[in-house]
């Protein structure tokens, strides 16, 4: 049986208020189950549900009318589709294993990266409710990169590398997968990106380095801190400074497929 939560479990690791949750579950966006005593208990699907309702509100705006549509349809459709969707369940066992083999305590760990402690404890348990800004942010107090929270450790690949090879690293959310150009200790981290219309960091973040991205498909829109807002289209390019906050997503109704690169590899 997989793991159940509480809505106040449910509740700090996605910071949505129980008043709400439970508004969503008078309109059928979710249905947790409930225990003899009346108790509501959540399931990582649900868990998963809660994730698609935020981004569907932050990002692309729906009432809850459009919302519960755009999920029954997502729904109707899935088939098979969603396992690459899926967290990898390797992020929560490294970020335990870095905590504890650094002496650090959930509570000790939650503080560096300012989120509850259930948000850490809940994210180490499931691989689940990470957000790009937390992950960085995670990374960043383990001494590591995003890359080596969740990909297994991968010796030096060859130098070229065909259309359609590269490792396919776990997905960071819903709709964002990235496919790894070059790996080892080398000087830049080489992506390539495939964001789902909507997808999105869900916030701003900053580390150390620069970065370079180019939009080889769709449309690309990133604010970056002292650079103002800009949408990229096919063909065009950005490169700041890593340490300007930045935040983006995929908008327009196709897939964004981007060449992302970061030195030193801090991603």
């Amino acid at each position: 049986m997989s793991k159940q939560y509480k809505v106040s479990e449910i509740s700090a690791a996605t910071g949505v208020p129980p008043a709400t949750l439970r508004l969503w579950e008078q309109h059928g966006l979710i249905v947790p189950s409930r225990t003899p005593s009346g108790y509501r208990l959540y399931s990582e699907d649900d868990f998963a549900r809660v994730h698609q309702i935020i981004r569907l509100r932050s990002v692309q705006g729906l009432n809850l009318a459009a919302i519960k549509s755009s999920l029954d349809e997502a729904s109707a459709g899935q088939g098979d589709s969603t396992t690459d969707e899926a967290p990898a369940p390797r992020l929560g066992h490294e970020i335990r294993r870095l905590r504890t083999e650094q002496k650090l305590t959930i509570t000790a760990l939650a503080a560096k990266v300012d989120v509850s402690p259930s948000t850490v404890s809940t994210l180490e348990r499931t691989s689940r409710g990470a957000s790009v800004p937390l992950l960085r942010a995670v990374a960043e107090a383990l001494g590591v990169t995003v890359t080596q929270l969740t990909a297994s450790p991968d010796d030096i690949g060859t130098a070229v590398v065909r259309s359609g090879e590269g490792r396919q690293l776990p997905s960071l959310g819903t709709g964002i997968q990235i496919r790894e150009l070059a790996s080892g200790p080398r000087m830049m981290d080489c992506q390539e990106w495939s964001l789902a219309p909507g997808a999105g960091s869900e916030g701003f973040y900053r580390h150390e380095g620069e970065e370079f991205i180019r939009v080889l498909q769709g449309s690309f829109e990133i604010e970056v801190e002292g650079l103002g807002l800009a949408v990229l289209r096919a063909g065009d390019s950005i490169y700041f400074e890593s340490h300007r906050a930045h935040s983006w997503r995929s908008v327009g109704n196709e897939v964004c497929r981007l060449l992302w690169v970061n030195t030193p590899p801090t991603f």
